[in-house]
């Protein structure tokens, strides 16, 4: 790709809506981009009139006393943290630092020498996916604070921002383990708000505002009252009958109007060609009620569970939406698609755009068989048993196959390789689903996919995506 256009984006015209307009890119979950693709992507938000950016972080930070737990990711290093957040500073963007500092630790908690400080140090029965080898949640103790406390201190002064983003998402095995006596006595909601409270002070004590993910506040909306004057709550949802309305009104009722961020979704996870149509109404949602009840930012999420399959191309169009939507805009699919070709492949042939836009209208075609995730997606990592008994029957051979014609119809000739390879997934998806002999040559849709992932992201988590990509059985589909 060459060097995305200097042309002022129509959003640039139009005041915002909202004072922060930001993209949180996950860089945890296998792919972390190169520093060349990061400052593609920083042209874009400076088009884009975003003046905001996070990378998402849990292990992946070279801090220099824990090299066992990101040795094989390929992380930023202190130095390349500080050149992208200089570049950004040049495009008034603001390099926010994110580091997860509750749940979702389990990148550091398999290791023995962290098990100290995990919740569970043994495993956990995970709600959703079942039994879990080792933690994802730090035990609330002093011991976990001094932990994080050192973290914040190696990486807080890479960034010339006074924001922090301290996570607090999803603490799933919290007082099941060594917690269960004091939440059996206090209640899990008051013994969650009270570590959270720590790390808020910690926050402050390196001189940033906390912001923080506000998912297990609404389990049980009175704690929001208690939340600390200046803390900034982060509202995320990512399906299109998200609650924005409510829980925004919740927050802004609270005292924190103005203060509270809205986090819809990219939709591109759990997909290999983006889930657009719910995306679009995800941002617009969030959107609509954040300006509604005050909120003071709108940051878009691009997470890459599971491996991170989705082609890098695939975050473009909810890029832009979530721009316009910022700015109290709606696109028509049109109108995206010239501007995908505008700001992302201004010297190359037209018709980038109008293919990842009928991309992204692949998976509306099925049926969703569980949020986040797409029927392709999980059609292609379901083994057998699964797709016999939980993805088949959701839906008729005929719908398969329409969505196999719509695939055919879109064109990839001339275009960058990655759409290619988005229909070849989506494909051999299909062919999975519908019990036939895939047709791909597997091996050279492993080799396509991994020379894809080495055009923007480094060479750590590749090997563990294509692990879940699962060769040994899918061969015997060939």
């Amino acid at each position: 790709m060459m060097a995305i256009s200097t042309d002022t984006f129509f959003g640039k015209k139009e005041k915002p809506h909202f004072k922060r307009r930001g993209l949180m890119l996950d860089i945890s979950r296998n792919r972390v981009p190169t520093i060349k693709a990061l400052k593609r992507l920083i042209n874009a938000l400076q088009i884009l009139n975003y003046n905001e950016l996070q990378l998402y972080t849990e292990h992946s930070f070279a801090y220099s006393t824990h090299k066992v737990v990101w040795k094989d990711a390929s992380p930023m290093t202190p130095e390349e943290v500080r050149d992208i957040d200089s570049y950004c500073a040049e495009r008034e963007i603001e390099l926010v630092p994110n580091q997860n500092s509750f749940g979702h630790m389990e990148r550091w908690l398999k290791h023995e020498q962290y098990k100290e400080i995990a919740e569970c140090p043994e495993g956990f029965d995970h709600p959703i996916s079942g039994w879990r080898r080792f933690g994802s949640t730090l035990y609330p103790s002093s011991e976990s604070l001094t932990f994080i406390d050192k973290l914040y201190a190696e990486l807080i002064p890479n960034f010339k921002s006074n924001q922090l983003h301290i996570g607090g998402d999803e603490p799933w095995e919290l007082g099941k383990g060594r917690s269960a006596k004091r939440v059996q006595e206090e209640g899990k909601h008051r013994v969650y708000i009270e570590f959270m409270r720590e790390l808020f002070d910690l926050s402050k004590k390196h001189g940033c505002k906390p912001q923080f993910w506000a998912d297990i506040i609404f389990e049980y909306p009175d704690l929001v009252s208690e939340l600390p004057i200046g803390v900034k709550p982060v509202i995320w949802g990512y399906e299109a009958d998200h609650p924005f309305d409510q829980q925004c009104k919740t927050v802004a009722q609270a005292g924190f109007r103005n203060q509270f961020y809205v986090a819809p979704g990219a939709g591109n996870w759990n997909s290999f060609s983006g889930r657009l149509d719910l995306a679009e109404v995800n941002i617009r949602q969030a959107a609509k009620y954040g300006q509604l009840h005050g909120a003071k930012g709108l940051i878009l999420t691009a997470w890459g569970d599971n491996g991170h399959h989705q082609p890098w191309l695939t975050l473009y169009p909810p890029l832009i939406i979530a721009a316009a939507a910022a700015h109290g805009l709606a696109l028509s699919r049109t109108e995206l698609a010239e501007q995908v070709d505008s700001i992302f492949f201004p010297d190359f042939k037209s018709g980038h755009g109008a293919a990842l836009c009928a991309l992204g209208e692949i998976d509306n075609l099925l049926p969703q068989p569980a949020a986040p995730n797409s029927f392709l997606h999980s059609s292609f990592f379901s083994d057998e048993n699964e797709l016999e008994e939980k993805l088949r029957p959701l839906v008729s051979t005929n719908t398969l196959v329409n969505c196999q014609n719509a695939l055919d119809t879109i064109p990839t000739e001339g275009l960058d390789q990655e759409i290619a390879l988005a229909v070849r997934l989506n494909q051999a998806a299909i062919e999975r689903a519908l019990g036939v002999d895939v047709s791909e040559d597997y091996q050279i849709l492993i080799k396509d996919f991994s020379e894809q992932w080495r055009r923007h992201s480094r060479e750590g988590g590749l090997g563990e995506s294509l692990a879940m990509m699962g060769t040994e059985t899918k061969v015997s589909y060939t």
